[in-house]
């Protein structure tokens, strides 16, 4: 058996196709072929001297057709061959053998001269007695006539296992052969001329290349924004896309510390894109800014760029308007000089200029022969004095009708000074009796006073009323004197701010000139 030389030619062969040169191919597709091979050979080996005379010659021929795969030289194919022996067997037969095979071919292109090509099939013989499996090998070369017709020289080696069955008479073959004394396997080799008929087509135009319609360099493919050019400032996260300027202030996003908000007209040189920052958002930069967490508002101060203006007195009044900037206007202001209270010689809280007694101390009333002059009521400061006690009935809150002039007299000077907006009047009992009782007395009796100022013409926004019982002596002892001073009401004047808060303690009065009940 020669199998070995079998695979050897099989392996040469597959040298061969690697060393192959690879070339262009056609504009034109031939993706089907049909081929005739006719030619002639012998076995390399005898069937058996009894059928077959050793090396008998044969004629072949061969047709086959090819389908090129993937438009390459690479064709898979499907062949028919007939073989007749010239030597007929010792019966005087004519002997002959047929062979059905599929297999692989490849064919590359050598310019405009022709194809060189191999190829590999495996099928099976008949029609003896039994189907016996082949193997075949060819190569050769096509010269191209035109596209669609080649012609050129081949050789081909086969091999059959079990050849001798595959050999049959041509007429009227006997159902079976008997051959004795012959190996069984068969190989043979034939050469000729092949004539090819190949279809062809068009290549299908190769595709046009890809469009860049913003013509910036970038495939519209590949380009995220095809329809605008990247420009001088690609944007490095979107290809083919410009870089942005979100906030429009000239730098563009990637480069911009600040990319939501625009430089303006003052950018800061230590952050690219940024503002120079303004913290208290009040128009004076932080680098101008003295005052950098506190915005200067409506009444900046002129010589501290960022700051706002000072009210050292806390009279409404900024220092650098303001003429007596220590002192604050109080509650009637002087009309000739910002910021300073008007005149009062006598300190009676009417200004000189409507006090018709401006050298003594006297209560505001609404009568201007009588405003600022002595009288029932002093106001001084902080609190209206009275220069007579409010009386009660005994251990009771009912006022006596000997206090109703002082309390007219109270009430005048609140009607003429509306700026006084808080008046508390407060309770005090002396050291006599309970404790608790002193306290609730002392509320009652408040409460009765300016029960009395509101049925006056009062506004009852204006007052409040709070009891201090004994806890608040005047003068502390126990006489009887001392106990009358101690039995008193007091009328304190209240800022806006403390009216919101509970009352404070208020300060001591001097003793009435006439003791109030008890």
């Amino acid at each position: 058996m020669r199998r070995p030389a079998l695979v050897s030619c099989a392996a040469l062969a597959s040298l061969a196709l690697t060393a192959l040169p690879s070339t262009a191919l056609a504009q034109r597709l031939q993706p089907w072929t049909f081929r005739l091979e006719a030619g002639a050979g012998t076995t390399i080996r005898d069937f058996d001297h009894s059928d077959v005379n050793t090396d008998t010659t044969a004629i072949v021929g061969t047709a086959r057709i090819a389908i090129n795969l993937f438009s390459t030289p690479l064709a898979i194919q499907l062949g028919g061959a007939f073989g007749r022996f010239l030597r007929r067997s010792e019966f005087g037969d004519d002997l002959g053998l047929i062979n059905i095979t599929a297999g692989f071919r490849f064919e590359p292109m050598l310019g405009n001269v022709g194809r060189l090509w191999i190829d590999a099939n495996a099928g099976a013989a008949l029609p003896g007695t039994v189907t016996s499996p082949g193997l075949d090998a060819g190569l050769g070369f096509e010269f191209r006539v035109t596209d669609g017709l080649s012609f050129g020289p081949y050789g081909r080696f086969g091999y059959i296992w079990d050849g001798r069955a595959a050999v049959a008479p041509l007429d009227n073959p006997p159902p079976t052969l008997t051959l004795d004394h012959a190996s069984p396997d068969v190989s043979y080799w034939h050469a000729g001329l092949t004539l090819a008929f190949r279809g062809v087509a068009d290549a299908p135009p190769p595709p046009p290349p890809p469009s860049d319609r913003d013509h910036d360099g970038v495939n519209d493919p590949d380009d995220l924004c095809a329809d605008q050019a990247a420009g001088d400032h690609p944007d490095p996260a979107r290809r083919g896309c410009p870089a942005a300027d979100t906030d429009s202030d000239g730098v563009f996003d990637p480069d911009d510390q600040c990319p939501s908000d625009a430089a303006g007209e003052h950018p800061d040189p230590a952050r690219p894109g940024c503002a120079t920052p303004d913290t208290d958002r009040d128009g004076v930069l932080d680098p101008q800014d003295q005052c950098v967490s506190v915005a200067a508002g409506d009444h900046p101060n002129p010589e501290r760029p960022g700051c706002p203006d000072g009210d050292g007195d806390s009279d409404g009044v900024f220092d650098h308007a303001d003429q007596c900037p220590t002192e604050p206007t109080g509650l009637h202001a002087d009309p000739a000089r910002a910021g300073c209270p008007a005149p009062d010689r006598d300190h009676d809280s009417v200004p000189d200029l409507t006090d018709h007694c401006p050298d003594r101390p006297g209560a505001p009333s609404a009568d201007p022969a009588r405003n600022g002059c002595p009288g029932l009521v002093l106001v001084d400061g902080g609190q209206i004095r009275i220069n007579r006690p409010v009386f009660f009935a005994p251990n009771r809150d009912v006022v006596l009708a000997t206090s109703f002039p002082v309390l007219t007299a109270v009430a005048d000077a609140l009607a003429a000074t509306p700026e006084i907006r808080h008046v508390s009047v407060e309770g005090h009992t002396d050291d006599v009796g309970d404790d608790a009782a002193n306290l609730a007395l002392s509320q009652r009796r408040a409460a009765s006073v300016v029960t009395w100022l509101t049925g006056h013409g009062i506004d009852a926004s204006r007052l409040t009323s709070t009891g201090f019982g004994e806890t608040r002596p005047v003068t502390p002892g126990t006489t009887g004197a001392i106990r009358a001073r101690n039995r008193r009401v007091e009328f304190r004047i209240v800022s806006d701010a403390d009216a919101q808060a509970p009352a404070a303690p208020a300060a001591a009065s001097p003793a009435p000139s006439a003791t109030p009940a008890p």
